[in-house]
Parts: structure tokens; sequence; C-alpha cells
């Protein structure tokens, strides 16, 4: 029964002296913790372009997304996985054919651009590039890709963003491209 007793004992007195010896903050500094992935969620809205195969028969229309963004503080890239739906109705005058609707489901690099420690910014640019999986009404699903730019404008608790980007669905002949220009806000 010593036996257990003595060895957990020194086990202690070795945990302590090692906790002991570690570096950290000198005293009255406040204590900083490793940079953890933190989950950003967000929401977007805005104006859709249709450019080449959609624009032939569809006019403007509109875009709504949802996004969750995971990010490491003070590093300068973040991943996001994000839904988007984009409506362009059928332009006046088009007697055949039907309003088109795209959605699309993907994940998406953005990189930000860093601000030195100690600055103030109001505001924040970033580009983005991704891949996802696109669901047109007429047109299938297919694969595709997504590249873009944008500002990023920190508030209390949460940001608003403005965002453009070129989406470009594959299809068979010619692709299908869109332009949203989104505003949005993340918290």
């Amino acid at each position: 029964m010593k036996t257990p007793l003595l060895a957990l004992a020194l086990v202690a007195t070795v945990a302590a002296s090692a906790s002991a010896q570690t570096s950290g903050p000198a005293a009255g500094q406040p204590a900083t913790i490793a940079p953890l992935y933190v989950p950003i969620f967000g929401v977007t809205a805005g104006i859709a372009l249709p450019v080449g195969r959609v624009a032939d028969d569809h006019a403007a229309g509109y875009a709504l997304g949802g996004l969750v963004e995971y990010a490491v503080a003070g590093q300068p890239y973040a991943l996001r996985g994000e839904l988007l739906f984009q409506h362009f109705a059928l332009k006046s005058g088009r007697t055949t054919g039907s309003d088109e609707n795209l959605t699309s489901l993907g994940a998406t690099l953005v990189f930000k651009t860093l601000q030195a420690p100690n600055t103030v910014t109001t505001a924040n640019t970033f580009a983005t590039a991704g891949i996802a999986v696109y669901h047109g009404t007429d047109l299938g699903t297919r694969p595709g890709a997504n590249v873009g730019a944008g500002i990023e404008i920190p508030l209390t608790g949460f940001s608003a963003t403005g965002e453009a980007r070129v989406h470009l669905m594959l299809a068979d002949g010619r692709p299908v491209i869109t332009l949203p220009l989104t505003v949005g806000i993340r918290f």
C-alpha cells in the first residue's frame, strides 16, 4: 500500500515542479490563449447579373445566401461553407421558357489582408476562390467554381460585408456564368 502512495506523491511533486518552470506572461500580464478555430455565421443578399447563356433569355435577378466561416485569429486565411440561391426572371416579351433558379453549395477559401499589430482599421479587404455543386432549374446539377473580392467593416458585435463574385457552372455547350453583388452581415 505504501508503494502506490509513494508513487502518487512522486508524480504530484514532479508535476508541481514542472508547472512552476513553464514560461508564461510576466506578473501582472494577462495570459494569452492559443488561437482556435472560430465559426462565423453570416447571411447575404443582393442582385445577381446573368452572363452569356442565362442572359440570353433572363433578366437580372436576386441572390440570397448563408455561410459558415472558420478562421484562426491572426491568420490571413479562412475556410467558408456556403449556400447561395440566385433567381433570374424570364425577360419580358419572351413567350417560351421559364424563370431560372440557380442554387449552389460549396467550399470557399477566403484570403484576408492582415493589419499590423496595434493598428485600428475601419475596413478589411479579402479575396475568395472556391468550388461548388450547382443546380439550375432547366440546367441540371453540375460542378463549378467561383472567385471574387470583398470588404468587411467591423462593427460592435458583428460585421458588415460587401462582395462581388463570378460563379461559373460547367454545362454542355456554353457555361453558365453569374455575377452576384451582395451585402451581408456576419456574427
